[in-house]
């Protein structure tokens, strides 16, 4: 029972050391004070309402950035048996594909995805172009989760 005890605080340090990490920090701060901002009522003149506007778009790049971490740190733990699956998967659809047991109802989703596609294009490129800053705040937090931290050499 013992080595069970030492496993659950080992998890605990690095679910710790990882709270405490300057990236979740930071991104966490910037959520309570731009929700904050958000919910409050300032004065006018003030420098919160020249700011205020801004809340939500720092809301949403820090909200999108530790999503983008949690995710970045939870697949580098799990890679293996994802990357496994995922490669079950697609060799179970493609030999039913192969075999004709969802060969005729693929190509049908297919053509029809591929004719809603060219039809909302421009209405796609629009929503895409919205998405972008919180694409990109959420691949650098995905980054950032994912690489692994340097041992230092005190420890080595």
């Amino acid at each position: 029972m013992n080595g069970g005890d030492s496993d659950d605080e080992g998890i605990r340090d690095k679910l710790s050391q990882f709270l405490a990490s300057a990236p979740v920090l930071l991104s966490a701060v910037s959520i309570v004070c731009a929700g904050g901002l958000l919910l409050s009522e300032p004065e006018n003149g003030s420098l919160l309402m020249v700011i205020k506007p801004y809340a939500p778009a720092a809301l949403s790049l820090a909200g999108s950035f530790l999503a983008g971490l949690l995710i970045g740190r939870v697949a580098r733990r799990k890679l293996g048996p994802v990357i496994l699956i995922g490669g079950i998967t697609v060799a179970a659809i493609g030999l039913m594909t192969k075999f004709g047991i969802i060969g005729s109802s693929a190509d049908q989703w297919v053509e029809s995805s591929i004719g809603w596609v060219s039809d909302n294009m421009d209405n796609t490129q629009k929503y895409i172009a919205a998405l972008l800053p919180s694409s990109t705040a959420a691949g650098s937090g995905l980054f950032i989760g994912f690489r692994r931290k340097k041992k230092s050499r005190q420890n080595a």
